[in-house]
């Protein structure tokens, strides 16, 4: 079967040059178990796909060999490389807006998402994967950490999260359970929720004018990675968060990345692909997350991804599969 798109980029350099050194690790080393050259993240470092860079993590973690690494990583002091995401975090009025600035960074630039969802009873911070469903385990547990630990510092207390969710289990359970005073539960999504009290509380580090400041760069940095990324992978990006709510059109998509219809379809026509070849590249990845991480039936997948009728989907899943979606899902299974 032919690639139905090219895989998105994650940038690495600097922070990784620091993390490495702070737990005495070999950046030689730990590239070269991984694949990658020896240089790789000398200067301003370098952009590399989602897989090469989830062979790192998984690299990362074996030469590590610390089942606390997650611990470690997530309360490594951020200011150290002035990432002006964590300082226009750090200078939010609370958690919930600093979850949002984080959020619309990760989405605009990057493979993974933060969600934040307010709801009456809790206020649930959600990480994932845009591209992939197997977010490795580690990686989540150091965003979450890194997330409370930038609550608990921005308002001087010691937080406790109503939930906090992980793909699988993790080493050394205990110890994080300790760390977030909650139990750890585990999911298809990387999640901690917060009693709305304390998504509303007062960062002591709030500072307005100190977040317009960094706003502009923020913004450039934004505008940059959005061009490195490639209208199709963006228009693929906007598909996977906007097919779920029913919306499929082009004007759509459009509206969602600022761009009239008429740019959009040029810049995808100059990357040598079309509006509905990146929709069918979209739909075929959501319903295959549906079909191997969900119990939903053909017809609900079907209506998620904005099809006019089940059979509709049926006809494109087998041209995109030679399969059937429940034949394809059992072979997953078998082969799980």
């Amino acid at each position: 079967m032919r690639r139905l798109t090219d895989q998105p980029t994650v940038h690495v350099g600097k922070v990784w040059r620091l993390m490495l050194a702070d737990l005495g690790l070999s950046d030689v080393a730990v590239l070269r178990s991984a694949g990658l050259p020896s240089g790789l993240l000398d200067g301003e470092g370098s952009r590399i796909t989602l897989d090469q860079f989830y062979a790192l993590w998984d690299s990362f973690d074996t030469e590590a060999q610390s089942p606390t690494l997650a611990l470690r990583l997530g309360q490594i002091e951020a200011s150290e490389f002035f990432d002006p995401a964590f300082f226009a975090a750090m200078c939010a009025p609370n958690m919930t807006v600093a979850g949002q600035r984080l959020g619309e960074f990760k989405r605009l630039v990057g493979a993974f998402s933060l969600d934040v969802d307010v709801m009456p009873t809790a206020t649930r911070f959600s990480y994932r994967c845009k591209y992939r469903p197997d977010l490795p385990t580690t990686l989540a547990a150091t965003e979450i950490v890194f997330l409370v630990n930038l609550l608990r510092r921005a308002t001087r207390r010691r937080v406790v999260p109503k939930a906090v969710c992980l793909p699988s289990a993790l080493r050394e359970t205990s110890a994080f359970e300790n760390w977030f005073a909650c139990g750890i539960s585990h999911g298809e999504t990387a999640s901690f929720s917060l009693d709305p009290i304390d998504a509303m509380r007062p960062f002591l580090t709030y500072d307005n004018q100190m977040w317009q400041s960094f706003e502009p760069d923020l913004r450039r940095r934004m505008d940059a990675a959005r061009e490195d990324l490639g209208m199709r992978a963006r228009v693929e990006n906007a598909l996977l968060e906007l097919l779920p709510s029913g919306r499929t059109q082009i004007d759509d998509v459009a509206g969602e990345l600022a761009v009239s219809r008429r740019s959009l379809q040029r810049r995808l026509s100059e990357e040598g692909t079309t509006w509905l070849d990146v929709l069918n590249a979209a739909r075929m990845r959501l319903a295959q997350h549906y079909l191997t991480n969900t119990n939903l039936g053909a017809a609900e997948i079907s209506f998620l991804l904005g099809f006019e009728d089940p059979n509709s989907f049926f006809r494109a899943f087998r041209r995109w599969t030679d399969a059937t979606p429940e034949a394809w899902r059992e072979a997953q299974r078998l082969r799980a």
